[in-house]
């Protein structure tokens, strides 16, 4: 009896240590890679994917502003911006349309979806390396005036592209 115990016991002990629990964790990671140009904020973080426009009643909707920067991997071209396609937010229910009107950099470069030209000189005088100057991204409502009340939406896409001209 007393051989039959000890080689129970240690494979019990075995198959205890064998059996620990655990849990695995999945997360998926996803990144929308373009080698040749790319935007973000100021600090090098994302876009964000969302924003809130604020309404002041009697008024319309406060200018959106954010500082972003370009990024290139040349260190020649200039640099096109444009909208996809025109911006505006549209009331749910009614379908009310609300044009926007959008602007980038210092000089407030109005970007419509005809492309807007950045120069490569003023955009990175300092070299791509750190991206480019930052460039103030404002979105306002084109006309200021007070909205009806309801749930207005859109989206802003902007087109950047690498020029094929250079400075």
């Amino acid at each position: 009896m007393q051989k039959l115990i000890k080689p129970l016991f240690i494979a019990t002990v075995l198959t205890a240590a064998f059996n620990a629990q655990a849990v695995q964790k999945d997360i998926t990671v996803n990144a929308n890679v373009d080698a040749t140009v790319d935007m973000t904020q100021a600090d090098g973080t994302a876009l964000p994917g969302t924003i809130t426009m604020q309404y002041i009643p009697g008024r319309g909707l406060s200018t959106y502003s954010l500082n972003t920067k370009i990024w290139s991997n040349s260190a020649t071209a200039n640099i096109n911006v444009a909208l996809v396609s025109a911006a505006q937010l549209n009331e749910a229910t009614s379908g009310t349309a609300v044009p926007l009107k959008v602007t980038l950099g210092a000089d407030l470069k109005t970007i419509t979806t005809t492309p807007t030209p950045f120069t490569y000189a003023n955009l990175f005088p300092a070299g791509n390396t750190n991206g480019s100057s930052i460039l103030p991204l404002k979105i306002s409502q084109t006309t200021l005036a007070p909205l009806t009340t309801g749930t207005y939406s859109g989206v802003v896409s902007l087109l950047i592209t690498q020029a094929t001209t250079q400075s």
